[in-house]
């Protein structure tokens, strides 16, 4: 399964729901050049939901930790949700679930936006 992706975007909220594998950098290019349009807007809140990615890489830590970094700088954050299987024990291991916010349902972290 290759990796693919879809933007919803609810407010100022973009909702980005991340499909099958992240193996190398060449899977990222798409997402990266409209994640840098996400992040360059004032105040863009991001939610990766993780419900169907399969596996993910050094080359995804990266690009979730870049675009963090790239989000907090234009005063927006990234958190994420449904992160579940291999990634979730991943998360676990590098102790991304220290430094992520996230929550179990892509509901919950819309709302973690709309209360704010």
């Amino acid at each position: 399964m290759s990796f693919s992706f879809e933007i919803i975007q609810i407010a100022n909220i973009a909702v980005v729901r991340l499909h099958g594998k992240i193996m190398t950098d060449l899977d990222l290019e798409e997402i990266a050049k409209e994640s840098k349009k996400w992040v360059e807007k004032n105040s863009c809140q991001v939610i990766f939901n993780l419900s169907e990615l399969m596996y993910i890489n050094s080359s995804g830590i990266n690009f979730f930790m870049r675009t963090l970094t790239k989000a907090r700088i234009n005063n927006g954050e990234l958190i994420f949700c449904n992160v579940q299987g291999n990634v979730s024990t991943l998360f676990k291991i590098a102790k991304l679930n220290e430094i992520y916010t996230i929550y179990p349902s892509e509901e919950e972290a819309v709302n973690h936006f709309k209360n704010k």
